[in-house]
């Protein structure tokens, strides 16, 4: 699996993105299904509505798309790039206990809710663009503890 792709809008398929977008905001709380080319329908659960949603908005809006596929649990460099900062300042976050992080061997995880949180919480000043980023990944981000690593106390 790709880490990330881009789409960009294919100006042909305008139409059809408008009514996709239209359709799944007016329809919100309803529930959608793939239908497959055999005919049988594939119930889509909410959050991939909620992806199918953003993507059809931007495609809609002549915006290219980039989907990008992250683990619930980032490294300590993988929460400094989204956060736009150096390792080394999340690191010293998480020892003031400022940001969660819990230890897998010697190496600190930090689970990709909490660090949203915290960025949205104001962990990370004005960024209006941020806010949007975290909003619309949590959306998206769904909540698989499967292999929560120990608290770090």
């Amino acid at each position: 699996m790709l880490a990330n792709t881009t789409i960009v809008p294919n100006e042909t398929q305008a139409p059809s993105m408008a009514d996709i977008a239209k359709t799944l905001q007016e329809q919100s709380k309803a529930k959608f299904s793939l239908l497959g080319p055999d005919g049988i329908k594939i119930p889509l659960p909410e959050p991939l509505t909620r992806v199918l949603l953003i993507a059809a908005e931007a495609l809609n809006s002549k915006n290219a798309v980039t989907l990008l596929v992250r683990n619930s649990w980032l490294t300590t460099q993988d929460a400094a790039e989204i956060m736009g900062y150096s390792r080394q300042v999340v690191v010293d976050l998480i020892k003031k206990s400022k940001l969660k992080a819990s230890k897998l061997g010697s190496h600190r995880r930090i689970r990709l809710t909490d660090l949203l949180e915290f960025i949205e919480s104001g962990g990370r000043e004005g960024s209006e663009a941020m806010a949007k980023i975290v909003s619309h990944t949590k959306e998206v981000v769904g909540h698989n503890d499967e292999h929560r690593p120990r608290k770090n106390k």
